[in-house]
Order: C-alpha cells, then sequence, then structure tokens
C-alpha cells in the first residue's frame, strides 16, 4: 500500500507527458473539437470557439481580421488553425509559414561580430554582439511542418503535403497512426508520394518484418 501513491504519481506524469507536442496543433484554450476537413469523415478532430455558432455575424469575422498580425510561433499557429476550421486553407497556410519564421520557446543567444578585422587584444576576429532570440524548439518545428503538411493536402498539392510530413517526422514525429487518420490529410490516402512515406517510417506499414528496425 506504501507505493500506491507513487503509482498514482507516475501515472499523471505520464499522462501529461503523452499530450503534449504531437497534440499541439488540436490545441486551443477554452474550445470544443469540431471536424474541420471531411475528407474521410471526422475521424480527427480541432477546436472550435464554444461561442461560436453557424449564425456567427460579419462584423465579429471582421473584428477576428482586423486583430493584429502574430508575433509569435503560438500566435501564428492558433491563426492557422483558426483559418483551417473556417475552410480557408490557403490562408491558413500562409500563416502556418508565417510562423516557422517568428519566435518560438526555446531561448538562445546569438553572438554577431560588431568589430570588423582582427581583435585589438590578439584574438583573430574583433568583438561580438550577443542578442537573445526565441527560436523554435523540436516539438514546434514538428507542430509546424505536420499543419503545413494539412493545408498542403487540403488544396490537394500532394508533393508539398508529403515533404512536410517527412519533415514533421525527420524532427521526431512519431504519431503514425494520427497521419493515418486525420481527415485533412485524406487526399494524400493512396497516393504513391504518401505511400512510400509511410513504408519508410511507419514499421506497421512493413509488416512484421519492420517492428525489428527501418
Amino acid at each position: 500500500m506504501k507505493s500506491f501513491p507513487t503509482i498514482l504519481l507516475i501515472i499523471a506524469y505520464t499522462n501529461a507527458f503523452t499530450s503534449t507536442s504531437t497534440q499541439r496543433r488540436r490545441i486551443l484554450p477554452q474550445q470544443q473539437q469540431q471536424p474541420i476537413c471531411n475528407n474521410n469523415g471526422p475521424i480527427v478532430t480541432r477546436l472550435q470557439s464554444s461561442s461560436a455558432s453557424s449564425s456567427s455575424s460579419k462584423p465579429e469575422q471582421s473584428k477576428a481580421q482586423a486583430l493584429p498580425p502574430p508575433s509569435t510561433f503560438r500566435e501564428a499557429e492558433v491563426a492557422g488553425l483558426r483559418l483551417m476550421q473556417d475552410g480557408r486553407h490557403e490562408e491558413a497556410l500562409k500563416a502556418f509559414q508565417k510562423a516557422m519564421s517568428l519566435p518560438g520557446s526555446r531561448p538562445d543567444i546569438l553572438r554577431t561580430a560588431n568589430v570588423p578585422g582582427p581583435s585589438p587584444v590578439g584574438g583573430s576576429k574583433g568583438g561580438t554582439q550577443d542578442r537573445f532570440v526565441q527560436n523554435l524548439d523540436e516539438f514546434e518545428f514538428q507542430a509546424a511542418h505536420y499543419n503545413v503538411a494539412c493545408a498542403h493536402a487540403c488544396l490537394g498539392n500532394v508533393g508539398d503535403a508529403v515533404n512536410n510530413l517527412q519533415n514533421a517526422f525527420e524532427y521526431g514525429f512519431d504519431n503514425f497512426a494520427t497521419v493515418r487518420a486525420d481527415p485533412d490529410l485524406g487526399n494524400l490516402e493512396g497516393t504513391r508520394e504518401f505511400d512510400a512515406l509511410m513504408k519508410k517510417w511507419d514499421p506497421k506499414s512493413r509488416g512484421i518484418m519492420g517492428l525489428f528496425g527501418k
């Protein structure tokens, strides 16, 4: 009985860990889940504002369009997800692509030379200037490329969608069941490019022998 609290702690930690970055694209605060694209049915959902209704007014849409441009990765990501909800896939694609150039959650120091020529104290270079920056972490890169892939797929751009899915996989995204079930990626099903990609990365696509390695 003494180990019971420890088991609960482990379970709680595991649940918290598994609900992080791979589901990042579906996290919008205080919202209800609704399907966006219906290529293969509403298997995977995204989030829709609980205050939204089928009778949304034009003034509300104008107000949303008047919002200032996003200044961080997360702001642009959320904007792109809302555009996907509205079926505005081209605008969503631009928002997701813009997100990749905005500050993320990984702090870093960028050093640039500010004194040309050799260092006055004998070094090979002059002085440097340090600047604090916020880069994307690996989970944000996963989400960014996955979102871009979904937008491309909804637009029928199979090649671009598959390339971005591969980028997401290379950054560590491995929820292949989500990829196969996501209705936004339904246009990729059955294409030569998508089948080759999944066969390369998903062990289940290669049968029982694939479980022993790539």
